[in-house]
């Protein structure tokens, strides 16, 4: 008397379930690392513009100073009236990426953002619900030595030979850590 199977036993059922499971298993940790592949690769782009932008500032005034007293009055995290310190780290904030875009007293759009970057260029690790977390991009300016984080691994800054630099701290949020993006690498 010869039997047809119609069906799956239930112990193969399992075994295709737990298989499929190791194989999802070993696939999410790589999905985690091309998603930060993705996020230094996006601010590594986005550093590069903002370095361009700035210096094409300094080209266009030969001094920084028309750049802090823009149409906001507050460009970086400097207040009103303030003026900057070369090679002092500012945060790349909204009114600073908005002089950047056309801000200028000379009227000069520096930098072109579309629509949904109304608030700028925002690091890429930070998360609305953790305000603790760097929100913006860093950036030094000064007319001929800034100082920037040391890398990799060390405390403290280092002179770096140019006008301008930007960067983000990374997912670590912590300066001078190996998952820093630097606008001069």
């Amino acid at each position: 008397m010869n039997r047809t199977r119609d069906a799956f036993t239930l112990i193969e059922l399992l075994v295709v379930i737990s298989i499929i499971m190791l194989l999802a298993g070993l696939l999410f940790p790589a999905l985690g690392r091309a998603k930060e592949v993705a996020r230094k690769t996006k601010a590594k782009h986005e550093v590069k513009q903002l370095d361009t932008a700035w210096k094409s500032v300094q080209s266009d005034y030969r001094t920084w100073d028309n750049a802090w007293t823009g149409a906001s009055g507050n460009i970086g995290n400097l207040k009103a009236g303030a003026t900057a310190i070369p090679g002092t780290a500012q945060t790349m904030d909204k009114d600073a990426v908005a002089y950047l875009n056309g801000g200028s007293s000379k009227g000069t759009l520096y930098l072109e953002l579309d629509a949904s970057m109304v608030n700028g260029f925002m690091d890429p690790w930070w998360k609305d619900n953790d305000t603790t977390k760097q929100k913006y991009y860093r950036f030094s300016i000064g007319a001929s030595s800034v100082s920037v984080p040391t890398q990799p691994l060390g405390a403290g800054t280092t002179p770096l030979d140019r006008s301008v630099a930007c960067w983000s701290m990374g997912g670590d949020f912590t300066e001078g850590t190996p998952d820093d993006v630097m606008s001069w690498q």
